[in-house]
């Protein structure tokens, strides 16, 4: 059996991690401060659209510190109860931001629905100064998250990036209400950003779902793997061929490969890697059959 795993980059990885974990931090300070901002400035004016925002900030303080633990959490070394490490900490705590994203915009609807039945008087001005000064802090915050791959971070970012919409409904309700005095204007943005939200929280459960079914990672192409492998000099046939990622992030295949000689293996072995690896497969676990006996593992899960 042979494996590939290789670790390119270890001591910059946890640079990596410590800016990474900082960025966290600073925003989730932010968020929270801001978040009592726009609670005290919705019940100042009324209006929805900025209590719905608040509640979104305080969701994104719940998320960036879920965030934040995850990441941490990961971090821990592996041990032979966890031979895999804590990584999959970061695709469980991306998954409740989800069910998180679906709670709120909920929420968000339904308190839309009794206040456009019923419009209240909403102060458009203070709606207009804090709704900006909130764009700015999740501008601040998203330029900060952006470029983060991990599914944990996008999370986050997905809870920034809704309530910077948010933000911005909050202010065009805000300018609407000053200009005309159309109240109805508040609520009905309020269904945007829940629409929103709802969408975001689909695609972050649907995503962390399939990693956790160890579904075949959208960047691969189970065909092409295969055949990669299949077409390579000295190999008969393969099968058992499972793609998967692993909970540090990488993409994983294990396949038994039929060879026509045990003996070449060592010449046929660094071919393949090779090739797995211009695919995008980053970690490789591949055993040699011998293509003249029959493999007891045909037909079975081995």
């Amino acid at each position: 059996m042979a494996e590939c795993g290789h670790d390119h980059g270890h001591d910059h990885g946890h640079g990596h991690n410590h800016v990474h974990h900082h960025k966290l931090d600073v925003a989730l300070g932010l968020t929270l401060l801001f978040a009592i901002v726009e609670l005290i400035g919705g019940l100042v004016s009324n209006s929805l659209a900025l209590l719905a925002d608040a509640a979104h900030m305080t969701s994104d303080v719940i998320a960036l510190a879920l965030a934040a633990f995850a990441g941490r959490l990961a971090l821990r070394p592996a041990h032979s109860g966890m031979t895999y490490g804590y990584g999959r900490a970061r695709v469980l705590a991306a998954q409740l931001n989800g069910f998180a994203l679906w709670f709120l915009s909920g929420w968000i609807a339904w308190e839309a629905t009794g206040r456009l039945a019923a419009p209240p008087v909403v102060q458009g001005n203070i709606v207009i100064a804090i709704g900006t000064l909130g764009l700015a802090v999740n501008l601040v915050i998203l330029k900060w998250l952006h470029g983060e791959h991990d599914i944990n971070s996008r999370a986050a970012y997905w809870h920034v990036a809704g309530d910077a919409l948010g933000s911005v409904a909050a202010v065009i309700a805000g300018v609407t209400i000053y200009v005309t005095g159309w109240m109805p204007i508040d609520p009905i943005l309020s269904f945007l950003v829940a629409a929103i939200l709802a969408w975001g929280g689909w695609r972050l459960i649907r995503e962390t779902t399939s990693e956790l079914m160890e579904a075949v990672p959208d960047v691969l192409d189970h065909a092409a793997v295969e055949a990669c492998l299949k077409n390579a000099q000295g190999v008969s046939d393969i099968h058992h061929t499972h793609l998967w990622t692993l909970p540090d992030g990488r993409t994983a295949i294990s396949a038994h490969v039929e060879i026509e000689s045990i003996a070449k293996w060592d010449e046929i072995l660094p071919h393949l890697l090779e090739q797995l690896h211009k695919h995008g497969v980053e970690h490789a676990t591949l055993q040699p059959e011998s293509s003249h006996l029959k493999s007891p593992c045909r037909g079975h899960h081995c």
